[in-house]
């Protein structure tokens, strides 16, 4: 705190774990353009098929594909997972897609910009993964993929990208001279886990609770600290960055996933409550999945339920690609 206050994002004068990783990740980041190898697990599963294919022009702009065994005649469906890590740290090396590969999918496993609170802003990260979506349809044909059959999942902030793509309206640009752009962003079904559904800070307070500055992360996300008068530019990224602001009936069906178990009784959480335990916290899921109800859209929840230890995820995205 006395070597480097501006870690303290949200100036409460205590340096949470989120904020210190945030700040160190930050440093890095501005020192060599490349995140730290902290940042970075070591790879589980099987070696890419394809590594490091860069999908735009920043740095972090790369995904890695894995191509399943055996592939028949038809063209093969694909699913993309993008890492958590606040949008300030985290890496797709850290994915293991033996899971996805097993069921017969392409996977895909992508980095994304990292958020600054200056010239990185929300909606950029989700953009970006919005992105790789329109660049596997465009290189379909060369790995044989399935451009029809896309699912989208994440963690955390990779849960708030799946639901972006999947919730957003299609971001296809028919007058770009960009090839890339001209191809459509939506996609067959999302898989979020861990994701909050509305990353309104007042929101959040009032019917969720926690600590006043919700997380380490939301002065570099939207530009200011969510303890503080939101200014309306603000107010409209973090809404542009929700769930349950973008959802219309026309989205597609949604697996929520959530390793807490859902406990309504202690909804608001007290302002001791961690940043981590707010914010993955599956009462967002609860109030989604209602909203996917009134819509019609086929979806399920599941709290209580640790996504590494079944193939629940797998088999779902199998029968939507049925």
């Amino acid at each position: 705190m006395r070597r480097f206050p501006a870690a303290d994002t949200n100036r409460d004068g205590v340096l949470s774990v989120e904020e210190a990783n945030a700040y160190r990740e930050s440093l890095k980041t501005e020192r060599t353009g490349q995140t730290s190898d902290r940042s970075k697990r070591a790879r589980r599963g099987p070696e890419p098929d394809h590594t490091d294919v860069r999908y735009g022009p920043h740095e972090r702009n790369v995904f890695d594909l894995w191509l399943p065994k055996n592939r028949g005649d038809d063209p093969t469906p694909v699913f993309v997972f993008f890492h958590g890590g606040g949008f300030v740290a985290g890496d797709k090396a850290g994915f293991d897609p033996s899971p996805y590969l097993k069921a017969g999918f392409a996977t895909v496993s992508a980095n994304y910009r990292f958020v600054d609170g200056i010239d990185v802003l929300s909606p950029a990260p989700m953009r970006d993964a919005s992105r790789v979506i329109q660049y596997l349809r465009h290189h379909a044909s060369e790995w044989d993929l399935d451009a029809d059959r896309i699912a989208v999942s994440g963690s955390s902030a990779g849960a708030v990208i799946a639901m972006w793509i999947g919730y957003h309206d299609d971001l296809a640009d028919p007058q770009s001279t960009d090839p890339i752009s001209k191809q459509s962003t939506r996609v067959r079904c999302i898989a979020p886990i861990n994701g909050p559904t509305s990353l309104d800070a007042d929101w959040i307070t009032r019917h969720v609770g926690g600590p006043e500055h919700v997380h380490g992360s939301f002065p570099k996300m939207f530009g200011a600290r969510a303890d503080t008068e939101i200014r309306p530019e603000v107010r409209a990224r973090m809404l542009e960055a929700s769930a349950t602001h973008l959802l219309t009936e026309d989205d597609p069906p949604t697996l929520l996933v959530y390793n807490q178990e859902l406990d309504l009784a202690e909804i608001p959480l007290p302002v001791s409550a961690t940043s981590g335990r707010l914010i993955h916290h599956p009462y967002f899921g609860h109030v989604l999945k209602a909203k996917l109800d009134r819509l019609g859209i086929e979806s399920g929840f599941h709290p209580g339920h640790d996504p590494r230890k079944s193939d629940l995820i797998a088999q779902w995205v199998a029968t939507q690609f049925a």
